[in-house]
């Protein structure tokens, strides 16, 4: 039997304030051509961005497990995450039973299996260390309560079934991402969260989510698979790079392979001279792309940004050339102090652009400041 484990839709996310709802709508189509030939489905949480889900994202949420469950009769098995609202998410939980929809938002949902041929999978969803401490009588600390969750279900389990942990979590060992924004604050402070993977011990298979980066990890005595599927989407445009994929468990053999998600968009970054990008641009054929720019010789400025956004309609990110680090932040502050209005603005100017106003650019100046000034005497 095989199983397709994946995990972080992030139903609803915005990437530099882009909705990429559109993507994800287009996206959850080719998931369902993706899920085939598998047997079961398990998301591994954070379904949504959001833990109060827009309706817009709970459409795209519902369309997709509707031909799943229904239209192609898949079962799928999920759990919450820390960006989904579980109360939500897990609501009329045991009506989408009846239609193979199974979802884990309260803690002890864990310790019911899902029987899908010979597999039975416990679904985990993320958890208060210290309101799970209160039901298993142990330390509240995460590694503690999965330590003592993961003995309580071995202990009752079929040992003829290949038993399956689903849960969302931030495993000792594992790699985060640029977009792992909870992950990767966790890291800041130690990793309190860190669960090691001798707590994973005596599973088959671990199927996680909650970092966005694939990758496998083996408990250090069982050698039991703990694998992230990472995000099927890109979220960061440090993973425009990677080739996003679903996961495939086979419970008979026992083994992983990789099967390559549908790629919606693409996230590129372009660095360049500005002569440099506009001479390139002639000749890309990815102007669709979702782009972050930056241009190296060039100041950041309203006439620049607009001519780079004509030519990448999804121009969504621009960085313009940095001011020189020479520039003494004190001394700037002191002769703006003896300095005129007009003079104040040229200063001002020349420090954003590294270029002086021009003579129609010092005429509207004068007139602008001129207006202002009269409407001060006026209003006195």
């Amino acid at each position: 039997m095989k199983i397709l484990h994946t995990s972080d839709l992030h139903i609803g996310i915005s990437l530099i304030n882009t909705p990429l709802l559109h993507y994800q709508q287009n996206f959850c189509k080719s998931f369902c051509k993706a899920a085939g030939n598998a047997d079961a489905v398990i998301i591994a949480g954070d379904v949504f961005d959001n833990s109060v889900a827009s309706a817009e994202a709970i459409k795209c949420w519902s369309d997709l497990v509707s031909e799943l469950c229904l239209g192609m009769k898949i079962p799928v098995i999920v759990c919450a995450g820390n960006h989904d609202g579980a109360a939500r998410l897990s609501s009329c939980s045991e009506l989408l039973k009846a239609a193979n929809l199974y979802i884990s938002g309260n803690f002890e949902d864990a310790f019911k299996p899902v029987i899908i041929g010979n597999a039975a999978i416990y679904s985990m969803p993320y958890f208060n260390p210290s309101y799970a401490a209160l039901i298993l009588n142990c330390k509240p600390t995460a590694a503690s309560v999965m330590e003592a969750a993961a003995k309580k279900i071995l202990d009752e389990a079929d040992p003829d079934k290949c038993n399956i942990l689903s849960a969302h979590c931030f495993a000792a060992g594992a790699y985060p991402a640029e977009s792992d924004i909870s992950a990767n604050a966790s890291a800041s402070v130690g990793g309190a969260d860190r669960i090691p993977l001798s707590a994973f011990d005596g599973f088959d298979y671990v199927a996680l989510g909650h970092i966005h980066k694939p990758q496998t990890l083996y408990s250090p005595v069982t050698k039991t698979i703990v694998r992230y599927s990472g995000t099927p989407l890109p979220y960061a445009f440090s993973e425009g790079v990677q080739q996003k994929t679903f996961t495939i468990f086979d419970t008979d053999t026992k083994t992983i392979s990789e099967l390559p998600a549908p790629e919606e968009y693409r996230l590129r970054v372009i660095e360049d001279t500005y002569e440099n990008i506009l001479k390139n641009s002639e000749t890309d054929e990815n102007k669709s792309d979702l782009i972050k720019m930056i241009v190296t010789d060039q100041y950041n400025n309203s006439g620049i940004h607009m001519k780079m956004k004509e030519i990448y309609p999804n121009l969504i990110r621009f960085i313009g050339k940095k001011s020189s680090d020479s520039v003494n932040t004190a001394e700037i502050s002191e002769k703006a102090a003896e300095l005129d209005i007009i003079s104040l603005a040229k200063l001002y100017l020349k420090e954003q652009r590294d270029q002086e106003a021009d003579e129609d650019e010092l005429g509207w100046l004068a007139e602008a400041f001129a207006a202002v000034e009269s409407d001060d005497k006026e209003g006195v």
